[in-house]
């Protein structure tokens, strides 16, 4: 069975798709705001819920740390 794309919140604010298999606590890698890119191209967040009513452009998630 395929993962469905789903909506989750990092950090308490940060709403991101994913279609990997996540819970809230897990760690995971991000991509930087554009305007931070060229600093860090990645950042680490906390997976706070596991739904999100936003309806606007996301990104996805780039991996989940393993912990």
């Amino acid at each position: 069975m395929k993962n469905q794309e789903k909506r989750i919140v990092v950090n308490y604010k940060y709403t991101y798709t994913t279609i990997l298999d996540v819970k809230i606590g897990d760690k995971v890698v991000l991509p930087s705001p554009s305007w931070l890119s060229d600093v860090n191209s990645t950042w680490i967040g906390t997976v706070t819920e596991l739904e999100s009513d936003y309806s606007g452009y996301c990104v996805s998630v780039i991996s989940k740390i393993k912990s």
